[in-house]
């Protein structure tokens, strides 16, 4: 390492850190989001197939994170041993967006899935590339949780940032140019975010490999920390409820939620529901970030972890109603105003669930390091997005086998129809009800299992 592990970093060293998220999430909101509803809506993919497609992809994720988290602990050399991987990943991942797009001119239904599917996988690859070096840089670059803290509110401000280019301003240039032309578009955003990252951090960076592990004990080395473990599992909870709303959010846009009053609000959504919804949510979750950042300080955080989990519970209970049934949107019925506020809170709770566990884990791992488990960040980066790429995987196909199920209708190029009432308010409920049901089990379970480890860790 060209400078030991400080203690406290320079500001433009954690912002530019921070910064790499932004490319990071134009992917995270391309697998979760566009993907699913092109298949569904643009190819002409039934709607189980499609997510079936979008979660055996994220599936594949699942086995390349650990190892992904293995090989870059054991890369040696003078760039680094999770710099290289920054900086040819996020080329990659570029590439393959635009490439999963470009399905060739009369290929729909299975033919066009295939396509989507084997250039999916690729960028998933490439994404994987990424994110895992990039999380063991958290732990390797800095001893302190409060400049962890810090490094990584910055990086969720840049999140919401990539959200917001990804979720609102990708499906304007979908529609004004198509999808492969504004996959270019995005493609120097997603390189050039993540250089910055990586070229700001290259002088804090690891030169020498850690010690190579069998998988299995990889998993052993995770399972001692009780602690590390119990956040991985609720945090993947939480991200199966993430994982439906975001996978239902284009469906959302086009079916339940109408702009047909004359009324002020409607001027916001001037540049169309999908991206106006987006924009709302963003906003959201940016004015919050400080927020939960403050009372993670005074109050600690994982007790403002909890609370912000309980808020998502009640927002989302709330939505459900706020959201129009299919009877009452054939009345005329759009509730536009009330939409309107609560995407925006959903936005503020999803800050929480945003900041705090990314926030917590570096601690975590740091415990494993301490007690002399060796320099593992590596593989506890690979091995904590397990929980959240499990989440991902399961949320696209739920929502596909739901709209499947009640009839939900695909389409080719974006042509409108009229979708049954049944899959209408199916989408509602599995919109809302669903996800509101998994954070409300998470909080539990988290403090059951985070306190019976705590005294484990006590009593050794």
């Amino acid at each position: 390492m060209t400078h030991s592990a400080s203690p406290r970093l320079p500001l433009w060293v954690k912002a530019a850190y921070g910064f790499s998220d932004t490319g990071i999430n134009v992917f995270v909101i391309f697998k979760g989001l566009l993907v699913l509803e092109f298949l569904v809506k643009f190819v002409k993919v039934d709607p189980l197939v499609a997510g079936l497609v979008t979660s055996s992809v994220l599936v594949i994720d699942i086995i390349t994170d650990p190892i992904m988290g293995r090989i870059s602990d054991a890369t040696p050399g003078r760039f680094g041993r999770r710099h290289p991987y920054l900086v040819a990943g996020a080329v990659l991942m570029a590439l393959f967006i635009v490439i999963t797009f470009m399905v060739p001119a009369g290929l729909v239904g299975t033919a066009a899935a295939a396509w989507v599917f084997v250039f999916f996988v690729l960028g998933s690859l490439a994404f994987t590339m990424v994110v895992i070096p990039l999380g063991a840089l958290s732990v390797e670059i800095t001893q302190s949780p409060r400049e962890r803290s810090t490094m990584t509110a910055w990086r969720m401000a840049a999140a919401s940032l990539g959200i917001l280019l990804a979720g609102a301003v990708f499906p304007l240039l979908i529609g004004m140019m198509g999808h492969v032309m504004a996959a270019v578009v995005f493609a120097p955003i997603v390189v050039l975010t993540i250089w910055v990252g990586a070229f700001a951090t290259f002088g804090y960076r690891v030169d020498a490999p850690s010690v190579s592990m069998p998988y299995g004990e990889q998993l052993r080395l995770a399972w001692a920390n009780r602690r590390f473990v119990a956040l991985v599992v609720v945090y993947g909870v939480q991200t199966l409820g993430i994982g439906i709303i975001t996978a239902g959010i284009p469906f959302a846009a086009g079916d339940l939620i109408r702009v047909t009053d004359s009324s002020a609000v409607k001027a916001l959504y001037v540049l169309g529901a999908f991206s106006t919804v987006f924009a709302l949510f963003v906003l959201g979750s940016m004015v919050s970030q400080p927020i939960w950042a403050l009372l993670s300080a005074r109050l600690g955080k994982i007790r403002t972890f909890m609370i912000g989990i309980g808020l998502y519970v009640v927002v989302l209970v709330a939505f459900f109603f706020a959201l129009p049934s299919a009877a009452l949107l054939s009345a005329g019925v759009t509730n536009l105003g009330l939409i309107t506020l609560f995407i925006f809170l959903v936005g503020v709770s999803n800050g929480c669930y945003q900041q705090l566990p990314w926030a917590i884990m570096p601690d975590l791992v740091d415990y494993s390091n301490t007690r002399g488990d060796q320099a593992v960040a590596g593989v506890f980066s690979g091995l904590w997005l397990l929980g959240q790429k499990i989440g991902n995987a399961l949320g696209p196909l739920l929502i596909g086998v739901v709209l499947s199920a009640f009839g939900f209708i695909e389409t080719q190029a974006g042509e409108v129809v009229t979708q049954p009432a049944a899959a209408i308010d199916a989408l509602r409920w599995t919109m809302t009800l669903v996800p509101a049901v998994l954070m409300a089990v998470s909080i539990p379970l988290y403090l059951w299992w985070d306190s019976r480890a705590k005294a484990a860790q006590a009593a050794r």
